[in-house]
């Protein structure tokens, strides 16, 4: 057995002189008697009498031998051991999502937003260990979710993005990778880093590029992923019709590569068209050879278990049991039957 807390060990020292004070000083128990104190008491016809036993010795191990459970119980004793999987974090990922109204075309069955939305999910569903973040972008940018090993967060609010989420139109590269190398920088450093892009590429100027030498400077490869098709398709505004340009002509939105791959390219990544599917996760190891480490491993770790419960529970129903044999009882009204006249 070992203990968690060991210092708190030392407190069983109250115990142990109350023990011996009961031991030594058992001599002495009719001065103590004599102090005031709470009595057991009993009502009867003739009135309240006190209860003439023994409680009080017995009461007293009771207490002491509580104590001595619950400062064990604090000292958080452990024995016995759990063997748990500890991953070693070598990659760092951000997903920059592109939530324009463009993603809505559904030249890619259910829509293009949709279906990123499922390659995602794959992608969370093969990684072990990575920190994950999200960086949704339209007109400007933000930081969904910070990178973190906990996918259930990202998971909850991957199913709720829509481009409702941002009211400012366009496709702003430039804020989007802004906000990427942000996250990156915050990190330790010392992880492969990913940035997954996932838009139709429809970006209105070249301001990004200036980023390209702090990705590079922060060792993040662009895995660039185009949704759409060269054809293109109609943009639905939810009414049962089709968005309009300021002529009133129906917008058809096609797949603008050239970005993605531009951007793929300076930074030593990689892109690929997702109007069928893709394997993200795949697609990241074949990224990643290129990278520092390559590898994600994991290690087990023992941990002891702790016991403490085991010596919390009795040790406070004794405490509470040894107090309730020491409260007093109040009297509870009785009725009075009156006797019946002796028949005459």
């Amino acid at each position: 057995m070992s203990f968690g807390q060991e210092l708190y060990l030392f407190a069983l020292a109250i115990p142990l002189v109350g023990i011996l004070a009961t031991l030594v000083f058992r001599k002495r128990k009719v001065a103590f008697s004599a102090r005031s104190k709470m009595k057991r008491v009993k009502a009867t016809f003739a009135g309240v009498s006190e209860i003439q036993s023994q409680l009080s010795q017995p009461s007293k191990w009771l207490f002491l031998a509580g104590l001595v459970l619950v400062i064990v119980a604090l000292a958080r004793p452990q024995w016995g051991e759990i063997h748990t999987e500890v991953f070693k974090r070598s990659r760092e990922v951000i997903i920059a999502m592109d939530l324009s109204k463009s993603m809505l075309a559904e030249d890619i069955k259910p829509n293009r937003l949709e279906r990123a939305k499922l390659v995602v999910e794959s992608l969370l569903d093969n990684l072990q260990g990575e920190s994950v973040g999200l960086v949704v972008f339209a007109g400007t940018a933000f930081l969904q979710s910070p990178m973190s090993p906990d996918y259930q967060i990202l998971r909850g609010f991957l199913k709720e993005l829509n481009p409702d989420f941002i009211p400012q139109g366009g496709t702003n590269y430039d804020a989007m990778l802004e906000m990427a190398l942000d996250s990156f920088r915050q990190s330790d450093g010392e992880a492969d880093r990913f940035l997954i892009v996932i838009s139709d590429g429809e970006s209105l100027d070249q301001e990004w590029t200036s980023h390209v030498e702090a990705l590079n400077e922060q060792n993040v490869q662009a895995v660039c992923l185009g949704f759409g098709t060269s054809d293109g398709g109609l943009i639905p505004d939810g009414t049962g019709s089709y968005h309009k340009d300021n002529n009133g002509a129906v917008v058809l939105t096609k797949l603008e590569s050239g970005t993605l791959q531009s951007l793929a390219d300076k930074t030593g990544g990689v892109y690929r068209e997702a109007n069928v599917w893709v394997d993200l996760a795949a697609l990241i190891e074949e990224t990643v050879k290129r990278g520092k480490t390559g590898e994600t491993g994991s290690t087990s770790q023992s941990m002891r278990i702790e016991r403490y419960q085991l010596f919390l529970a009795p040790g406070l129903f004794l405490i509470l049991v040894s107090l309730y044999r020491e409260f007093p009882f109040t009297p509870k009204p009785r009725v009075i039957q009156p006797r019946k006249a002796a028949l005459s």
